[in-house]
């Protein structure tokens, strides 16, 4: 299961919220949230990557990188 943080960064009309899951095997996993709208209007969609990291924080950094990066594509 992903824990998404809850300091979110506002980009464009994004908020991003980066996330992690630990594996069986003591590495970590990454994921994006990228929300808009609000009420009943909003959209909520999570990215997972598949590159493992040895560290949470290193999880937790490619997942905001690559959040903003599909933020300012869109």
């Amino acid at each position: 299961m992903f824990h998404f943080s809850k300091d979110t960064n506002k980009i464009s009309r994004y908020f991003i919220s980066p996330g992690v899951c630990e594996q069986p095997d003591g590495k970590f996993q990454s994921a994006v949230s990228l929300k808009s709208g609000q009420g009943s209007i909003t959209q909520d969609t999570v990215y997972t990557f598949s590159k493992l990291f040895e560290t949470a924080r290193e999880a937790v950094e490619h997942a905001q990188l690559e959040g903003i990066q599909i933020a300012l594509s869109k």
